[in-house]
């Protein structure tokens, strides 16, 4: 049970500061994921990552209960997933992304993560 507070924690904290940042300055993380697009490597990076700590949380943390630790569980898979789809459709969910992080969608999500983020810390700190 300890994992699952230090994950909530660490995943709601992380969430919280990107979308915050991404908050305060759109047009940096607008041009950030525009910019990556030609950038196989980086996308190569990226899905490494994703692989890496989905499957991280998948092996320690897959608890399938009906509380807020399968949210924890649910990240890992998402992780895992999105990682893969990196490698696998890289300009598909570049598309996505870039779609996503333009106009007034861009702040709809940006809050939304926040409040997903608060949720995982108010467990995380054991509320």
């Amino acid at each position: 049970m300890e994992l699952s507070y230090f994950l909530a924690q660490l995943i709601g904290l992380t969430v919280i500061i990107f979308a915050s940042v991404a908050l305060l300055q759109p047009t940096f993380i607008a041009a950030a994921i525009r910019d990556i697009r030609p950038f196989s490597f980086s996308l190569l990076v990226a899905g490494l990552i994703g692989i890496v700590a989905g499957l991280a949380i998948v092996l320690t943390h897959n608890v399938w209960e009906a509380s807020w630790r399968v949210v924890i569980t649910l990240m890992g898979w998402a992780a895992l997933v999105k990682g893969i789809a990196y490698l696998v459709f890289p300009e598909s969910l570049m598309r996505t992304a870039v779609n996503v992080f333009e106009g007034k969608r861009q702040r709809v999500v940006l809050i939304v993560s926040i409040l997903f983020g608060c949720y995982l810390v108010y467990h995380g700190f054991g509320a």
